[in-house]
């Protein structure tokens, strides 16, 4: 069994937070220390299902959890799908001083024996800078797929 606790601040609007939880960041460094990624797949409720990420180098190890229980901005996940036979994860963020604190923990019970080591020096990586710039990556791509879309059903109306 291992755990991971991590409190980090952020100068970051608390209403912008929910919104970039909704994206796994794009690019991000890759170091020496492992990347543990969490996205929030649908709005915050109980039920609802949120992704985690271990990157480490080049290896990714993608599992699922769920909601199932949440106290104002704190909730508590459980495993859906994944390489664990046990994880429980607890998420709380909170606006102090005008310092957003973003404060996890992990406890995890039969991974797989190489992730043991790799999980023992991940670190969560909130990344929102790059989260940011894919959601407005995604929204620009979105905005002109759908100005094309118009274009081509306006133009069939005029031809012929």
């Amino acid at each position: 069994m291992g755990n991971i606790i991590q409190t980090s601040g952020f100068e970051i609007q608390e209403d912008k937070v929910f919104q970039y939880l909704h994206a796994f960041p794009l690019i991000f460094d890759m170091s020496d220390t492992p990347s543990l990624l969490y996205r929030l797949d649908e709005d915050l409720k109980i039920g609802s299902t949120v992704s985690y990420r271990l990157v480490s180098g080049f290896q990714i190890v993608n599992w699922k959890g769920f909601v199932s229980s949440i106290n104002g901005n704190s909730w508590t996940v459980e495993l859906k799908q994944g390489p664990f036979s046990m994880f429980h994860a607890e998420h709380s963020i909170q606006m102090t001083d005008g310092l957003l604190e973003c404060s996890d923990a992990f406890s995890y019970n039969g991974e797989p024996v190489d992730m043991t080591s790799v999980l023992e020096k991940a670190r969560v990586v909130y990344a929102f800078d790059a989260r940011q710039k894919f959601l407005q990556a995604k929204n620009a791509f979105e905005s002109r797929r759908q100005t094309e879309t118009f274009r081509a059903f306006s133009s069939g109306f005029s031809a012929g």
